[in-house]
């Protein structure tokens, strides 16, 4: 009797353990994914308290903004991630690290690609006119400089669109890879999966849904649905060539097929059923 009496309390024993230490890892998991939600980087902040890091001069062979080779004053960006950023409490593998810039425009890519590379935090062009830190850019007839900040590379291929180069930067975000996914991905739809995999890759950048995404362009769900506004024919033609519809438009033509623009709006004709208010 003793002997099962015995067994029975360390049964007990081993599967309370058991629960506590799961209960434990729930939580770390928890709070870390809290954490990384919670990662923003203030550049303008850091620079007014002298923290972006020592000051160095970069040379970009083909820069993809101003299509030539450039010098710039920078700070090296791997150096003030990690001095502002403990990453070893960082889940690199399903991380991305978001780029906000003035205009709203929020470019994304890997936390793990980022960190491969060798990226600058260039501030002053050393090619400006007097009186100025940088060099016009020109664009679709539009000229703009690159203030404050321009992420730029040393050693990254300038035609691979897996690596940003955006400019008028003002913050680094770093935040789950699944965050997005949780709330865009159509549910059993594989129709609409096709369209959201082009979204994510072509338009999240730029165009927000539910509040999730770039602020540079137009909001595309809440609370009306462009589909809800637009002939679908013309809107798939307007994804395929702006220009034909709009004269010095922002939005660039994306090389995408008429298939793939008519994808992109049946994922928003799904996402039109499903509108909900989120803050990002």
């Amino acid at each position: 009797m003793k002997t099962v009496k015995t067994h029975l309390i360390l049964s007990c024993f081993f599967i309370f353990s058991v629960l506590s230490c799961n209960q434990k890892k729930e939580q770390k998991i928890e709070q870390t994914v809290n954490v990384q939600a919670e990662i923003v980087l203030d550049l303008l902040a850091l620079q007014e308290k002298n923290k972006l890091g020592k000051d160095t001069v970069v040379t970009v062979i083909n820069d993809p903004v101003y299509h030539k080779t450039k010098k710039y004053h920078a700070v090296n960006a791997l150096f003030l991630l990690k001095n502002e950023i403990d990453l070893s409490k960082v889940d690199i593998k399903n991380t991305l690290i978001i780029f906000e810039c003035i205009d709203g425009y929020k470019p994304e890519m890997p936390l793990e690609l980022f960190l491969e590379t060798n990226p600058f935090l260039a501030f002053k062009d050393v090619d400006a006119p007097k009186g100025s830190n940088w060099e016009k850019i020109v664009k679709n007839g539009n000229e703009m400089d690159a203030d404050p900040f321009y992420l730029v590379y040393t050693s990254a291929p300038t035609d691979d669109q897996e690596y940003k180069w955006p400019y008028n930067v003002i913050k680094f975000r770093l935040e789950s890879k699944n965050k997005n996914i949780e709330v865009l991905q159509p549910k059993d739809d594989e129709k609409a999966m096709k369209g959201f995999a082009l979204y994510q890759k072509q338009c999240i950048t730029c165009h927000a849904i539910n509040g999730i995404g770039g602020e540079m362009g137009p909001e595309l769900n809440y609370p009306k649905s462009v589909t809800e506004y637009w002939k679908e024919r013309d809107l798939v033609d307007y994804i395929v060539n702006p220009a034909s519809f709009r004269h010095k438009v922002k939005m660039p033509t994306l090389g995408i097929t008429k298939q793939e623009s008519q994808e992109i709006v049946d994922y928003l004709k799904y996402m039109s059923e499903h509108k909900k208010t989120n803050s990002n």
